[in-house]
C-alpha cells in the first residue's frame, strides 16, 4: 500500500527520471513537454503529491495548481512497471479525499490514452471538453473534471 505524502524539491530528481522513462514508452505524446527546468519551477511553485513505497522509492507523482477551489492536474506520471498496479488511481483518490468542500478537479488527457480515461472515468470524472488538435500528433485533448456530490 503506497504512502502519499506532499512532493519536496529533493524528489524531482526521481520524479524527472519516472517521466524521462515513461515518455518513451507512448506512441503518443503525453503531458507536454517537460523539462528538468520546468518541472523543478512548477514543484518550487505550485503543489505536487507522490505515491511512496515504505522505503520512500517513488512509483507515481502529481503536479497540480491550485487556483480558487480549482485544483488543476498539470502532469500524472507513474513508473512504467507500476502500470496497471493502482498506484495512479490510489495517487487520484487522496488527492480527493483531500479535497475541501466546494473544491474540484480539473485535467486534460490525450484522446489516445484510453488507460487513462478509463482511471479518470471509473473515478468519477465527467467528460466536459475537447480542445481539438490539441497535441503534436494532432490529437484532441479530452477535458476531465471531478466535482463532488454536496
Amino acid at each position: 500500500m503506497p504512502i502519499f505524502r506532499e512532493l519536496k524539491i529533493n524528489d524531482l530528481e526521481e520524479c524527472f527520471k519516472i517521466w524521462q522513462d515513461l515518455i518513451s514508452h507512448y506512441e503518443h505524446p503525453i503531458g507536454g513537454e517537460w523539462t528538468y527546468s520546468k518541472m523543478a519551477d512548477e514543484l518550487n511553485t505550485h503543489h505536487g503529491v507522490g505515491a511512496f513505497t515504505d522505503d520512500g522509492v517513488i512509483e507515481a507523482f502529481c503536479l497540480y495548481r491550485k487556483i480558487g477551489e480549482i485544483l488543476e492536474i498539470m502532469l500524472l506520471a507513474t513508473k512504467f512497471r507500476e502500470h496497471r498496479t493502482g498506484a495512479m488511481s490510489g495517487l487520484i483518490r487522496s488527492l480527493i479525499a483531500n479535497l475541501a468542500a466546494g473544491e474540484k478537479i480539473w485535467l486534460e488527457v490525450h484522446a489516445g490514452n484510453l488507460p487513462a480515461v478509463a482511471i479518470y472515468e471509473s473515478l468519477g470524472f465527467i467528460l466536459t471538453g475537447e480542445r481539438p488538435g490539441y497535441y503534436t500528433d494532432g490529437a484532441k485533448a479530452l477535458l476531465f473534471e471531478y466535482k463532488p456530490l454536496q
